[in-house]
């Protein structure tokens, strides 16, 4: 094991991370519960080989003296902060006991900082004072709360599996967001022209499936541009999983060839337009790792506009591109599919104010309106939505 004690610099590799955190002994004849939680870190079945730190100077920990010359409470809880963010779980064991001066106040804000970080594992013993409204918090979350500190570092460690080696500004990153596929993709493109992720931190994310895959985060980062031989850190990264978009389009013989698109009215709450509802081509994301885009723009047809197209070679691949690249990391894969004219009759069916679609679950309901090219520039479709009909049409066009 790294042990990384408070007068210690956060590690420049990192390969996966504990912190060990709790009420700490005010005396000095009580020892501090973290020696027994390295035991059994270090020990069968855990044999865990990861980085732990350890909020406490490394010679008070060992009872060796006081505080080294270097140390202050300022310097103490700028640690304390900066390594909660570069750690990959928040382990907080709480054996709280007020008159044997183990108050933990402390630790009651650092709980309540990282209470949504999806990083904090906790337990407490059965007989600590004061506890219920952690152990209320930590079940609202559908966590487990534990009451031996074995079974809490056991699945601590479990979470953890092998990690990912982690280097420099890379240790910034937390493991749950390092393993994402939106991650890597942004990650791999900013180092292929030469950047470097100088530090980062954790803002916020979310995540919808049973699973608790991470959907989208907001990373605040850090970064050198190698051109430009500076740091930018004034911005943050938002980042969700990619979408597939399908443009799918009927050429109306009877109408002088007029090209009529389906398009998908939606509420979502950031809709910024006089309308209150978004417009935009039947588009969506898979929680199934290394789901075929194309298959997933077959089923956001299906959910959102009803009409089920089995044979996939129809659609033609369009193209990749960032849809907001000033504010978010995630791409759109496009699709373009020319409807039948039976298919058309459907959607046209579909088309009525009464039918209503998308996935209930995910508080999805969706009206499908199918529009006329001429109609595109006084529609509600927004500038992303816009440019990809234009470049599928474009590109049919020239084929």
């Amino acid at each position: 094991m790294q042990l990384v004690f408070s007068d210690h610099p956060v590690p420049s590799v990192i390969t996966k991370s504990i912190f060990l955190a709790g009420p700490s002994p005010r005396r000095k004849d009580i020892i501090d519960w973290r020696h027994e939680a390295l035991s059994y870190l270090s020990s069968s079945p855990i044999n865990y080989n990861g980085t732990v730190f350890i909020p406490i100077p490394e010679q008070r920990f060992y009872g060796a003296g006081h505080n080294p010359s270097t140390w202050t409470y300022d310097n103490q809880i700028s640690w304390e902060c900066e390594c909660r963010h570069v750690a990959d779980l928040i382990v907080f064991w709480v054996p709280r006991n007020i008159d044997g001066e183990m108050p933990g106040f402390t630790t009651n804000v650092e709980f309540g900082e990282d209470l949504h970080s999806g990083k904090i594992v906790y337990g407490r013993p059965e007989n600590a004072e004061k506890c219920q409204y952690l152990d209320k918090r930590i079940q609202d979350l559908k966590l487990p709360v534990f009451s031996s500190l074995a079974d809490t570092l056991h699945y601590a460690a479990s979470l953890l599996n092998s990690g990912a080696y982690r280097t420099n500004g890379e240790v910034y990153i937390p493991l749950f967001i390092w393993e994402t596929e939106h991650f890597q993709s942004w990650y791999s493109n900013l180092k292929l022209v030469g950047n470097r992720l100088e530090k980062a931190k954790l803002l916020h994310h979310v995540d919808f499936s049973k699973s608790r895959q991470v959907f989208s985060y907001v990373l605040w980062v850090k970064i050198w541009i190698e051109v430009e031989k500076r740091y930018k850190e004034n911005e943050f990264v938002f980042a969700r999983k990619d979408i597939s978009a399908v443009l799918a389009y009927y050429k109306d013989k009877d109408n002088d060839g007029d090209i009529k698109i389906a398009v998908i009215k939606e509420f979502r709450s950031p809709v910024n337009n006089s309308d209150g509802f978004v417009y935009e081509l039947p588009s969506g994301s898979s929680f199934t790792l290394n789901t075929d885009p194309q298959l997933t723009a077959k089923h956001e047809l299906e959910e959102e506009c009803g009409i089920t197209i089995n044979d996939t070679t129809r659609f033609k691949y369009v193209g990749q591109r960032q849809l907001a690249a000033t504010l978010s990391s995630h791409r759109a894969q496009l699709y373009a599919i020319e409807l039948t004219k039976e298919e058309y009759e459907e959607i046209l069916e579909n088309e009525k104010p009464d039918k209503t679609f998308g996935v209930a679950e995910d508080s999805e309901k969706t009206y499908l309106k199918m529009i006329s090219i001429s109609q595109l520039q006084h529609s509600f479709l927004d500038f992303s939505m816009l440019g990809m009909i234009y470049q599928a049409l474009y590109l049919n066009k020239q084929d």
